[in-house]
């Protein structure tokens, strides 16, 4: 029994197959790895909204302060630590030298509060906008351009259960 004839096409052995082939393998090998190495550095050319905080504002300078322990109008106990956002150098300074009397202010600030403007909703807002204006009065910055104070922090605020 005779064999079919082969429909196959014959092998191009020719020099410009070789070429082509041997360049499409570069190609893609070259493709697989200069792929990862252009995302990962090309993504640090892309401009996301997240990727960067807005430069708007100048981060704040944070000076922590000890707890602040008093009592409340109405006689119930608080615990609170307090952060405060300081405009410059100096106003940080002045602030660690005073610490006992701006933990007085502060004090002050919550003794002048019961217990019900303290749980309400904008309770503590306006407990942290009362410690800003009287930590401003202290250190005089009431009447400057940029007071020394910007803002106040409550970072935790324990009341006692009655």
């Amino acid at each position: 029994m005779a064999t079919p004839p082969s429909f196959a096409p014959a092998p191009d052995d020719s020099p410009s197959a070789d070429t082509r082939r041997s360049l499409f393998i570069v190609a893609a090998l070259g493709a697989a790895i200069a792929l990862p190495v252009g995302v990962s550095l090309g993504m640090k050319w892309v401009d996301m909204p997240w990727a960067e905080p807005a430069r708007t504002q100048a981060a704040p300078d944070w000076v922590a302060l000890p707890t602040v322990r008093a009592t409340t109008s109405d006689g119930t106990v608080v615990k609170a630590r307090v952060a405060l956002d300081v405009s410059d150098g100096a106003a940080r300074s002045t602030i660690q030298r005073n610490v006992q009397q701006i933990g007085l202010l502060l004090e002050v600030s919550i003794a002048q509060q019961t217990r019900a403007q303290l749980g309400a909703a904008q309770g503590i807002p306006r407990l942290a906008e009362d410690m800003r204006e009287r930590l401003n009065e202290y250190l005089d910055g009431a009447d400057a351009k940029a007071p020394p104070v910007k803002s106040v922090a409550i970072q935790d605020l324990l009341v006692k259960p009655q």
